[in-house]
């Protein structure tokens, strides 16, 4: 069986160019802070242009993050909307945003390096939220085609507080493991939160 085609030599200079300024926005951060690593300063670290960075990243968070962006595909939405009511909503979700989160593997972002700097930089926080919430109301938005609105909202905080879990877990949840490995992860958290309700409410 013939093995996967090689990446080009213009596909292996552009995910050069993003990890250089990935890399760079990290460092930036981690040194000074976010509010003195400017999109000038990481450009200069890098050592590309500023119409060269926004080819790249939408914003400094972004670049920090290492992802374009948080998105559904057209895959996943297609998948997603293969079900029906709200029987298996919450899996689906699951499923969903597993292959959201898998983003940041497909586009080479340093999550080791991501979860240290939120660690030591706990003020960028507030910025990564706001870099995904237009994921969330996406998110939720879908959701809401399968179920009504208020109900779409509790599922999808249901399975994003998974996530968040998965993030900062001692276990090391790896999201590069694969989205089906993740996806398990995340049902799982999930099961564990709605016995705690159950236990803890009874």
């Amino acid at each position: 069986m013939a093995g996967a085609a090689r990446p080009s030599l213009r596909e292996r200079k552009k995910s050069e160019t993003r990890q250089a300024i990935h890399e760079a926005a990290l460092r930036l951060v981690a040194e000074n802070g976010i509010a003195h690593a400017s999109v000038d300063a990481i450009c200069s670290e890098a050592g590309v242009s500023s119409r060269t960075f926004f080819n790249y990243f939408p914003s400094k968070v972004a670049a920090i993050v290492g992802l374009s962006s948080f998105r559904v595909t057209d895959a996943g939405r297609a998948a997603f909307l293969t079900g029906t009511g709200e029987t298996g909503l919450v899996r689906d979700l699951c499923i969903l945003v597993s292959d959201i989160m898998n983003q940041t593997v497909r586009e080479g972002a340093d999550r080791e390096a991501v979860r240290d700097l939120l660690a030591a930089r706990p003020e960028l926080a507030a910025d990564v939220i706001r870099f995904a919430g237009e994921l969330r109301k996406e998110v939720v938005a879908l959701a809401a085609l399968r179920t009504t609105p208020e109900r779409a909202g509790l599922a999808v905080a249901l399975v994003m507080g998974a996530v968040d879990c998965a993030l900062h877990s001692p276990q090391q949840v790896e999201i590069g493991d694969g989205p089906e490995q993740f996806t398990e992860w995340l049902l799982a958290a999930v099961d564990a939160m709605r016995g705690l309700a159950r236990e803890s409410l009874d």
